[in-house]
Formats: structure tokens, C-alpha cells, sequence
């Protein structure tokens, strides 16, 4: 609590005093306006990083980085919809390439029922790869993985800087996040891509309430 007295008690009388000047020069006929508007501005871009990473510290030792957190949320929220979107368009377009390759060799390339049935079932869920430095190949190799078994997929490059430190996991590791709800949809992404890739070792699993219905995250780190 004293931590944040000194900080925002200065804060708040070096912008009272700024907005005393600031009056001041707007009233005084002999000072241009747009001088008091720059001052106002500067002082605003001064005062700016101080409150980017003002901490607000509560009675139980939580702290909440105001500003900062809402930052990260929307980062996240916008690296979710685009990968979404993304996903969405990629695997309507690789099940028009099927549909053409189809028709183009006929009905004996047509695949069987049950295989049809799980692939038209798989286009209903979303698998979205965010990948660090280093892991764009394996990435890609997961996105079109699951793009040929019929998931809306995508890969999406992150430094992973939304995520708090209790999240990021080591170099090398692969985490399967979705919400509570999507547990079953997440083993199941899982157990795919386990198959496929012998590099999916270090495994964790955990639960984000934020994440889309039916989606899966597969985080490379």
C-alpha cells in the first residue's frame, strides 16, 4: 500500500501542477493555444509508462497490474480470433480440394463412410498452433496434419509474452490447452498428434475458461 502512495501521490500532484499551467496558459491572450496543448500532451507520453505498469497491491498480498493485464488479455483474445478465423478458412479450403480431387478421379478416390463421417465430424472443432522461435516447421506440420484429418487448423507465431510466468513452460515442451468443457476434444488432439509426431514428449495439459467452445490451443514452446 505504501508502494503504491508514493507512486501515485507524486503522479497525481505533477499532473494537478501541469494542469494549473495548462490553464493558466490557455487564459493568457498572449500564449498560443497549441502550446498549451503540446505541454499537455508531453506531460500525458511522461506520465504514460508509469501508469502502464502501475500495480495496485490488495489486503491479501494480491497484486493486479492494471493496465498492463488488460493489455495482455486483449493480445491473447485478438491471437485467438485470428487463429480461429484462420483455422475456419484453411479447412474450408482443404475440403474444397478434397470435394475437387473427388471429382476429378471419380467416385473410386471417394474415401469410406466411417472416414467420411469422422472427417465432416472434425470440421466442427478448431486446433490452433502458436508456435515460438524454432518451432515453425513442426508447426506446420501439425496444421496440415490436422487439416487432412478434417480439423479447422492453423499455426500462429507467438514469443509468448501474453502468457504470466507460471504458464510458460521450457524450450521443447508441447502444451494442449482448452476450457474445462473441451477436456475430451483436447486428449483426443492430443492422441493425434502424439501418434504422428515423436517430437510431442514433454506434454502438459491444462485448462484456459477463456478459450472458444470446441477450439484446442497446441502451444510449441
Amino acid at each position: 500500500m505504501l508502494d503504491g502512495l508514493i507512486i501515485i501521490v507524486p503522479l497525481l500532484a505533477g499532473l494537478a501542477l501541469i494542469g494549473v499551467i495548462v490553464l493558466g496558459m490557455f487564459k493568457n491572450p498572449s500564449v498560443s493555444n497549441s502550446n498549451a496543448t503540446m505541454l499537455g500532451v508531453a506531460a500525458l507520453l511522461c506520465v504514460a509508462p508509469t501508469i502502464l505498469n502501475l500495480t495496485a497491491k490488495l489486503p491479501g498480498g494480491t497484486e493486479i497490474t492494471l493496465v498492463k493485464d488488460q493489455l495482455k488479455d486483449q493480445a491473447q483474445q485478438i491471437k485467438n480470433d485470428v487463429g480461429t478465423q484462420g483455422a475456419d478458412i484453411r479447412g474450408q479450403i482443404v475440403a474444397l480440394g478434397k470435394r475437387i480431387e473427388v471429382l476429378e478421379k471419380g467416385t473410386a478416390a471417394a474415401p469410406p463412410p466411417a472416414e467420411k463421417q469422422q472427417y465432416d465430424s472434425n470440421r466442427a472443432k478448431t486446433v490452433v498452433v502458436l508456435y515460438a522461435d524454432g518451432r515453425k516447421e513442426l508447426a506446420t506440420q501439425m496444421q496440415d496434419y490436422l487439416l487432412q484429418r478434417g480439423y479447422n487448423a492453423s499455426a500462429v507465431y507467438t514469443d509468448f509474452t501474453e502468457l504470466s510466468e507460471a504458464n510458460r513452460q521450457q524450450a521443447g515442451t508441447v502444451a494442449f490447452v482448452s476450457s474445462e468443457t473441451d477436456a475430451t476434444l483436447r486428449n483426443e488432439v492430443e492422441k493425434a498428434l502424439r501418434s504422428k509426431f515423436t517430437q510431442v514428449q514433454k506434454v502438459v495439459d491444462a485448462s484456459a475458461p477463456k478459450l472458444a467452445t470446441n477450439a484446442v490451443q497446441v502451444r510449441l514452446f
